[in-house]
């Protein structure tokens, strides 16, 4: 089979490297697969099998090529000023036969037997290419219970009519809740797991990395923004060393809009000695691995590919309850890994983790790494999505 993976681009991210991923899982199975993505900037990713096609359509550029492209465009940032969250929706309608011009004369010599277009921020700029062999990979979750007129015509134009696949089943119970709502009716709603090569993980969590503490720590990791939550981490730290006189550090990877805010909370609460923004890391590995535990406080979260990896990692793992996919993933002795979102619970439940020895929960990681074992991952796609009921 020929399988395209279709992605707004290629920078650090989870969906991206999820794409890239997906790409390889189809061509190590024996399939055609090809990465199609739309904007350069940033990037830093890309799959690791030399067979997989790489492609980029950069939409922006084709739609400004044009003057009618140009006007198109200025009339969608007219659009968002009066009606906010409308600019792609309206940009879309323009570029997605832009997409579709594009993609039939990559498909002049071969047709793809499987579309992937992965996470909202990729279908929104196509959502006009409704083609049947198409599937829409959904992984953003939120809190919100309403939907306003503008979520509701959003939802009929990206999701009315279509296959829509989650990568979790809290993912998939958040959509089939909001498309009650919302009254839209996808020809399909199912829940496939991202493909997870381990050994790749753990190869990369071997590595040397003069920069990581001799002394035991806490790990917080991901982008440090309002929605992953670091400033309740650093809250239940302040709690875990007052009650529990926890002596690790606590060590922040990442980087993001919410940096300096939390650097200078940190200075406040007179932290600066021991909390450690190290900033962005290409290689988070070996800093999941030497820890001694990860934890994870983000207010909604679909399925971190980071949890995943610290499993592949074998460190110590917490989480809190969000909407999404994480609890699901908690099975065995991860079950009593779960906090409420309060700094008292975090801080409880961390010492408590902390007094087992990691290996107490290597045989679960083992069960759980298993629903993401690459092959598996490709045959429920190929099994589900070959079957003639879909083939409408």
């Amino acid at each position: 089979m020929r399988i395209a993976i279709i992605v707004r681009s290629l920078k650090y991210g989870g969906m991206e490297r999820a794409a890239c991923n997906q790409a390889d899982a189809f061509y190590l199975a024996g399939h055609k697969a090809d990465l199609i993505y739309f904007s350069n900037k940033a990037k830093e990713l890309q799959p690791k099998e030399k067979g997989v096609g790489l492609i980029h359509l950069d939409l922006n550029s084709l739609l400004k090529k044009s003057f009618k492209g140009k006007v198109w465009d200025l009339l969608a940032r007219v659009s968002n000023t009066f009606f906010r969250k409308t600019y792609p929706l309206v940009k879309g309608y323009y570029t997605s036969k832009i997409f579709e011009n594009e993609f039939n004369k990559i498909e002049k010599e071969q047709k793809y037997d499987l579309i992937l277009i992965r996470g909202q921020g990729t279908f929104e700029q196509i959502w006009r290419f409704k083609d049947k062999r198409s599937v829409r990979i959904c992984v953003n979750v939120s809190k919100k219970n309403y939907s306003t007129f503008i979520d509701k015509i959003m939802s009929k134009c990206y999701y009315n009519n279509v296959r829509v696949n989650c990568n979790s089943d809290g993912s998939k119970d958040f959509y089939i809740e909001k498309f009650k709502r919302e009254n839209v009716k996808p020809i399909s709603l199912d829940s496939i797991k991202n493909p997870f090569f381990t050994q790749k993980v753990i190869d990369l969590s071997n590595e040397d990395n003069k920069n990581i503490p001799k002394e035991p720590y806490i790990l917080g990791l991901g982008r440090l923004v309002k929605t992953k939550n670091f400033e309740l981490l650093i809250d239940s730290y302040v709690e875990l060393k007052k009650k529990y006189n926890i002596t690790h550090k606590l060590i922040l990877v990442g980087d993001g809009d919410d940096k300096s805010y939390l650097e200078n909370k940190c200075k406040k609460l007179k932290l600066e000695n021991d909390v450690i923004f190290t900033g962005y890391e290409s290689n988070p590995y070996p800093w999941i691995k030497n820890s001694e535990i990860i934890v994870f406080t983000s207010k909604i979260e679909g399925l971190s590919n980071v949890l995943i990896e610290a499993m592949c990692c074998k460190t110590r793992i917490l989480i809190t309850k969000s909407p999404g996919g994480m609890v699901e993933m908690m099975k065995g002795n991860l079950a009593y890994n779960i906090a409420q979102n309060d700094k008292s619970d975090i801080a409880s439940k961390i010492n408590t983790i902390l007094i087992k020895n990691k290996e107490y929960y290597f045989n679960d990681y083992i069960k759980l790494l298993s629903l993401f074992e690459p092959s598996k991952v490709v045959d429920d796609w190929i099994n589900i999505y070959t079957k003639k009921e879909y083939n409408v």
